[in-house]
């Protein structure tokens, strides 16, 4: 009995251990949605999720940062924290985004009005640490328009910053087509997700990190959203989901 005693008392420890959790900007309201079906699994968890684009996070888990996941917005980000160590398993899709054009301020969200003069100002997450900002790049050059109106491109650093500075102050916006699908985001429909066939995929990738090895709570949320519960929000949010 004693033994018993003991187990439960670990298992309840674990699950009510705390979780850091290292996320692309990309993912700020899914995420949210998905730790609230988590935690009714979960009472007791306290789960911290930290945004920012995927290279920028990269770095901070190699200078210590004591995160237990991490959510990247392409599989390279992730590759690296496998490769380099810091990751205990192979990264895992958990699914896949989509870019967005977004304008508040009327002008026509769609590629071949970025040429019109009206338009002083577009914004793009960083191509060089920022996936999205990367897919965004490709786009641009892959229908021959990056030279006409690179002067008028500003660079933030992720696409959460992004979003909000074509909110805030863009004529027109490159976003991940998820943060769109927020309740809080519905009044901005002057948008238009653009076709996958225009960029490489952007499959995303998660690792359990080397600081979460031991974190029973880490695991669990890994395999949680790999659940459909999970995996139906995922879609809900315009992602393509992987099962």
């Amino acid at each position: 009995m004693k033994i018993l005693l003991l187990l439960l008392t670990f298992i309840v420890s674990s699950f009510s251990a705390s979780l850091n959790i290292a996320a692309a900007a990309n993912t700020a309201y899914v995420l949210e949605e998905i730790k609230r079906e988590f935690i009714k699994l979960y009472p007791d968890a306290k789960i911290n999720i930290s945004l920012g684009s995927s290279g920028k996070l990269v770095a901070q888990i190699k200078n210590g940062a004591p995160f237990d996941l991490f959510f990247s917005a392409n599989m390279d980000f992730a590759q690296t924290l496998y490769n380099d160590k810091f990751a205990i398993n192979a990264p895992q899709i958990y699914a896949s985004g989509k870019v967005a054009i977004l304008s508040i301020r009327g002008h026509k969200p769609n590629l071949n009005s970025l040429k019109d003069d009206k338009i002083k100002t577009i914004i793009i997450a960083n191509p060089k640490t920022a996936p999205y900002g990367a897919a965004t790049l490709e786009i641009l050059q892959k229908v021959g328009i990056y030279e006409d109106i690179k002067h008028k491109i500003i660079k933030t650093n992720s696409i959460g910053d992004a979003l909000n500075q074509t909110i805030k102050a863009g004529d027109i916006g490159f976003v991940a087509a998820s943060s769109l699908m927020a309740k809080q985001m519905q009044r901005y429909n002057n948008y238009l997700i653009l076709d996958n066939s225009l960029h490489t995929s952007i499959d995303q990738g998660m690792v359990i990190l080397t600081h979460g090895k031991d974190n029973q709570l880490a695991k669990a949320f890994y395999d949680f959203i790999l659940s459909k519960t999970a995996q139906d929000i995922f879609a809900k949010f315009g992602y393509t989901p992987v099962i």
